[in-house]
Order: structure tokens, then sequence, then C-alpha cells
């Protein structure tokens, strides 16, 4: 009920409720219920993600957003846009399962390479003499003695929240135990024997992969995922960037709900793997520049605005306490070194894994997401070349009008055939709407059939393109067969949306190749990392001219090479010393400041005239 200045919103079927101030959005009452809406937008009114029921009470006028994306019957029928909606009065709001940030396909894992085994943290295992009346030393500094005499381990220090954990432990196993140095200094101790391990973060705009890894042997002991709970405040890096902006405590609030999510994940991770908190003594994270900045709590404003500066590129060390992390009380978290504004350690990660800087002959490696980010190692060429393309989240989804993330029902493959279409869905559920590799398949079959032309209009004279609300559409599941209950469309918008993604990568793709002097017959191979590299149809992706034609090229699927560079730092430190390497000896590129990107973009965001053939691996 409402009290004075305040409104109560009930949130059905969930069964929350929370009471919040006037004019509040609907969105904002679901953030704050603890309720994960999705709204790739950021909340500004044009994705359409968060439609939700208004079943009692009074909101503020449709808005124009509004009335475009929900057709009159929906808006009759209570419909709206959380986003857009301000409450008036007490509420009651029925949210559907679709309006919610769902469970989703994550790609964690990626390919490995040789490594050999040098980390950080040393683990020593102790015998260390009681305390008498006739040697009434330290605690610690019985422990440096041994470590200085038996192990050749001199000038050993600790801070006051190990030599706490130093003076319990060592009466509980009879003075015995091990303890973990990073370098000269005691960052924990465990009982005798135990083996330390580390934890490797690829935090991702959009999800979040982590590993458990034993340091002594470079095994790993168990692996997990799960979304980037800023999600909800924005798909995309602009978006979270800009509700900083508008919210003071903006940057606070995103930074706790993701150290929140890493600590829940470190608890899922050593469950699995039957190791404890106290055991985990070194954490390697990496994650584009913005993620890492809101994770650090760094000032991220002028990362929004030209020249898009970093407030620092450098290699970070912090106490993992500070980032509300529960492991050995000393234990630090190492970020791998940035490259440039948007380019930042998990290119850094990717470039490691995927050996980019130790390339024999001319390669190009991208990690395709809602920013893009592109290097090109070159035999005989003392630096790498990078770039980053703002190609947005239309291939995860956002933005395309049945678009969604990698969960069940979404379309995965398209294939039409003369009497119809095949479409191979997640989970084999009941189609609901299309993911990144289902968009680029779909439209690469749009354009095969020539539905669309090269520039991406739809052929109305095709008995097969329809017509909708908002102009021509194809029908690719209808309500009565989708799991929606809805028609689940591809619509030209939807086409406008992909020529813009693609358009943007293409055009860093050129122009990085241009930048270097290099041919495209020169490129002998393309790595293809990240989630949506890892499910996209590479043949697909060339017919609808996502790359350009690199006729010598084969194509390989790394997966989450980031993931695997953030392994690797955890577990040796020449690959530190080969990220700081890279990032200092990498060209960035900036497009924005590139002579003729402009023209490079619009040339890219064509349809080929003809599909070009590609050896695949």
């Amino acid at each position: 009920m409402s009290t004075g200045h305040v409104f109560e919103v009930d949130f059905e079927p969930i069964g929350k409720r929370v009471d919040v101030a006037p004019q509040t959005t609907l969105l904002e009452a679901a953030q704050a219920a603890g309720i994960d809406l999705s709204s790739a937008c950021g909340g500004i009114g044009n994705c359409g993600q968060c439609r939700v029921m208004m079943l009692e009470g009074e909101l503020s006028a449709p808005t124009e957003d509004e009335q475009y994306i929900l057709s009159d019957v929906e808006l009759r029928g209570g419909q709206r846009l959380a986003c857009s909606a301000h409450i008036h009065s007490q509420v009651k709001i029925y949210v559907p399962k679709s309006s919610l940030i769902t469970a989703q396909r994550l790609q964690i894992d990626g390919v490995s390479g040789e490594l050999t085994l040098d980390p950080i943290i040393d683990a020593y295992d102790l015998d260390v003499p009681a305390p008498t009346l006739h040697d009434p030393r330290s605690d610690l500094e019985r422990i440096a003695t041994v470590l200085a005499s038996v192990h050749n381990r001199p000038n050993i220090v600790a801070e006051p929240a190990v030599v706490r954990q130093i003076s319990t432990l060592a009466r509980q196993q009879n003075w015995r135990m091990t303890a973990f140095l990073r370098g000269a200094e005691i960052v924990g101790l465990a009982p005798y024997g135990t083996r330390p391990v580390g934890l490797a973060v690829d935090l991702g705009t959009t999800k979040i992969a982590a590993y458990l890894v034993d340091l002594t042997t470079g095994q790993e002991l168990a692996l997990s995922g799960g979304l980037n709970p800023q999600i909800g405040y924005g798909e995309d890096v602009i978006s979270r960037l800009t509700y900083t902006r508008r919210h003071p405590d903006g940057e606070h609030a995103l930074a706790v709900m993701v150290r929140q999510k890493l600590d829940e994940l470190l608890d899922e991770l050593i469950q699995a793997a039957g190791v404890t908190r106290d055991q985990v003594a070194d954490v390697c994270i990496v994650g584009n520049t913005a993620m890492t900045h809101l994770l650090l709590e760094l000032p991220v404003h002028q990362l929004a605005v030209a020249p898009y500066v970093a407030a620092t590129g450098a290699a970070v060390d912090v106490k993992a306490r500070d980032l509300g992390l529960s492991i050995a009380p000393g234990a630090y978290v190492h970020l791998l070194p940035c490259i440039g504004g948007f380019v930042g350690a998990d290119h850094v990660a990717m470039i490691l894994a995927s050996g980019l800087d130790q390339a024999e002959h001319v390669v190009l490696g991208i990690d395709i997401g809602t920013n893009s980010e592109i290097a090109l190692a070159k035999p005989g060429q003392s630096f790498l070349a990078s770039a980053s393309c703002a190609s947005g989240p239309a291939f995860e989804g956002a933005h395309i009008s049945d678009g969604m993330r990698a969960a069940a029902g979404a379309i995965e493959a398209v294939k039409l055939t003369e009497t119809g279409l095949q479409l191979k869905t997640i989970d084999d559920a009941l189609p609901v709407g299309l993911c990144g590799s289902g968009i680029v398949d779909a439209v690469a079959e749009l354009r095969r059939w020539e539905l669309i032309n090269e520039r991406g209009r739809f052929n109305r004279a095709n008995g097969r393109v329809g017509q909708g609300r908002h102009g021509s559409e194809f029908l690719l599941a209808p309500a009565q067969k989708s799991g929606s209950g809805r028609n689940v469309i591809i619509t030209q918008d939807d086409v406008n949306e992909i020529q813009l993604a693609k358009g943007a990568i293409r055009a860093g793709l050129e122009a990085l190749l241009q930048a270097t002097g290099t041919a495209p017959e020169e490129v002998k191979e393309v790595i293809i990392a990240g989630a949506f590299g890892s499910f996209l149809n590479i043949k697909s992706a060339i017919d609808i001219g996502l790359f350009p034609s690199l006729p010598q090229a084969r194509y390989k699927q790394v997966g989450n090479a980031a993931g695997v560079g953030a392994k690797w730092a955890l577990l040796s430190r020449d690959v530190r010393a080969r990220a700081q390497q890279i990032a200092a000896n990498t060209d960035y590129i900036e497009l924005t400041t590139y002579p003729k990107f402009n023209r490079l973009f619009a040339l890219g965001m064509l349809f080929p005239t003809l599909l070009m053939d590609t050896a695949l691996s």
C-alpha cells in the first residue's frame, strides 16, 4: 500500500514488492527489488526487451517509443515497457518469463596450448619449532627464520591479516603448515601439504567465465560461468557508462554487483573442486577497459567521450579482499594491462592464448562481441596492430525485434529450402527468438535466396516476404508454433542492425589491413574468439560480408581465448611479462580518425554480390 510519498509496486508472479517514490520507472523499481529485467538499451526505451503488463494501478501515458514498439492491441491489453512507464500510484505488474534475464548458453572453455608452469605463488611446507620460555620469538619471526634457513627465502614480510591467520593455524596444526609466498610476502597459510590454487576470470560485458586452477600442477579443477549482473543496466558498455553519469552512486553500485557475482562463482568453484577459500592464493582477471575500470571503481566518465582515455592502462595488483573476494588473507588480484581506451586486458589475453605475438605467418585475431577487437600479427614486424570496432550488441540479440541471448528456444541455425525453412533451436525448444548465430544464418539465407538485395532491402515482389506493422518482414515461426505465442520474425530494421554491426567489423578489418600494408592474400589464418564466434557459421559470416575476401586464410574458432589467457597469466610469470610486452608493443589504430573509415564502413554494410569460397578448418 502507499504511504505518504511512497508507492508499493507488486511484481507478479514473482511475488516481490518494493516501495518507491512517485515517478520512478518500473525498470528502476524492478532493479530495486532485485528483479533482473532484460534491458539491452540500458533503459532508454529502444530495445523493447523489458515488456511487462499492468494489472492494477496507474502509470504514465505510453511514450512514442512504446507506441512504436508495442502494437495498439498490446497497449490496450496493458503491455508497457518498464523503462518508459513511470509509477503514479500503487501498482501490480505482471512480469513475463521472456522479459527476465534467463540462463544463457555460455562459451566458457577455450583451446589451450603448451605452457611452462612458473606461477607467482610459491608454496613451502614448514616444520616450525614451537615457542618456549627459552625461545619466545614472535610467530612471524619463527616462520621467517625457517623460510630463510631451510628454503633460502630471506626478508619475509606479512601484513596483519596474515599474521592473525599464522597465530591461529600454527597452534591448530602443531606448527606444521604450508606457507604461500608471493615474492617475499606471505599471502596465506594452510595445513601441511596443501597445494595452492588460483582463480582466473574473464569478466565479459555479457558473461563471466571463472576457472579454478591448481597452481602446482596447472590442472583445471573446476570451471563455471554466469551472466554479468550489470546487464540489467545496459547490454553494451556505453549504456552502463551512461548509467554511471546519470546516477551519482552508479559506479559503486555496478562495482558491488559484479564483485558479489565473482564471490558467488568462487563459492561454486571451491565446492565443485573440494578445496577451501584459504587455498586460493592468487587471482587473475581480464576484461575490457570499461569492465575492469568498473570493477576497480576507477573513473569511467572519460572513457565514454573522445578521445576515450583510460584512467590507467598499466597492469594492476590489488588485494583480493578490497574487491570483496574472501580467499587467502593476503592474496592479490592481478589485472593484465590494456592497449587502448576500448582495447582491454581481455584482448591482451586473447593475443597471449592465440600466440599472435609469436606468429610465424600473417594472422588476424578477432574477438567478436558488443565491442569487437581485432589484432594483426605480421612476421618481421616488431609490433602488433590492433583496432576496436563498436559493433554493438546486435550479434548478441539486442536491438533485433525477436533477438535474444543464447538461451533455450533461441534459433541458432536457419536453412531455407524451396518449400519452407529448417530451424535449429537451443535445447530443441519451441522457437522464441534469434540469438547471434541464428541472426547471421537467417540474413545469409535471405541473401542467398535473393530475398534481400546487396543493400539489404527486402524483395517485396517475392511471395515469401511479408508485410508487418513496421514494413517488410520474413516469418521464421508462426505464433502457433512458437514458444512465446507470437510470430518470430526478422524485419527490415533487423537487417539494418546487422548491416551496421557487420559494417563496423568489416571496416575495422579493412582499415587494419590497409594501415599495416597487408594484402588480403598475405593472411594465412583468421582466429575467431569469444562466445559468439564459437557458434558462428563461418560460411554464413563470409556470405554476408562480415569478413573480407581472404583467399589464403584458414579460419579457426578457439572459444574463450581470453579465459585461457587469464589462466596462463595465473600459471606463468613469463606470460605476465609477455602481456606487458604486448601492451607496450601493440600499435593501436583509432578507427574514428582513420582516413576514409566512413567510406569503408559504408561499403562494409553492403552484402556481397557473389558468394565467396573459403577454406574452412
